[in-house]
C-alpha cells in the first residue's frame, strides 16, 4: 500500500510541475496578448476598450493559481502521511504550501516593487517542486546496478 501511495505522490507531483508550466504559459500569453493589443490600437485610441474585454489567459492563470495548484499541493500533503515519507519531505511539502500562500498574497499587492516578488516566489516554488518530485520519484525501476565481470560497477 505504501509503495502505491508513493507512486501516487510521484504522479501528483509531476502533475503539479505541469500546472506550474501552465502558469508560466498563461501569464506570458496574457502579457504578450495585452502588449500586442496596445500596439495595434496605438494609432486609434477610440478602438481600445480596456474595461470590457476579458483576458482569457489572465483568467486561466488566476483559476489555476487560486484553485488547481493549492488542491494539488493539499493532495501531496495527504499522500505524504500514507506513503510514510521522512519528516524532511513532509516539512518541504508543507513549505511548498506556505510558498503558495505567499504567492497568493503577493498577487494582490498594489505596490509594484513588492508585487514583482510574485515571479521570484514562483521560481522558488518550481525549484521546490522539482526537488520534491526528483527526490521522491517512485516510478523508476528498482533494478540492481549492473557490474562488470571483475566486480566494478558501471
Amino acid at each position: 500500500m505504501t509503495r502505491n501511495l508513493r507512486k501516487m505522490y510521484s504522479v501528483v507531483g509531476a502533475l503539479l510541475l505541469l500546472e506550474f508550466l501552465a502558469q508560466f504559459y498563461t501569464i506570458a500569453s496574457s502579457e504578450f496578448t495585452s502588449v500586442a493589443s496596445k500596439i495595434a490600437n496605438a494609432g486609434n485610441p477610440s478602438a481600445a476598450s480596456p474595461v470590457d474585454e476579458i483576458d482569457l489567459f489572465g483568467a486561466a492563470h488566476a483559476v489555476i493559481g487560486v484553485f488547481v495548484v493549492p488542491m494539488t499541493i493539499v493532495a501531496l500533503i495527504i499522500l505524504l502521511f500514507g506513503a510514510r515519507y521522512p519528516r524532511k519531505t513532509t516539512v518541504m511539502t508543507a513549505l511548498l504550501f506556505l510558498f503558495w500562500a505567499v504567492q497568493f498574497a503577493l498577487a494582490f499587492l498594489g505596490v509594484a516593487a513588492l508585487a514583482g516578488l510574485h515571479g521570484i516566489n514562483a521560481l522558488v516554488m518550481v525549484g521546490f517542486g522539482i526537488y520534491l518530485v526528483r527526490r521522491n520519484w517512485a516510478l523508476w525501476s528498482q533494478a540492481p546496478a549492473s557490474t562488470q565481470p571483475n566486480g566494478v560497477r558501471l
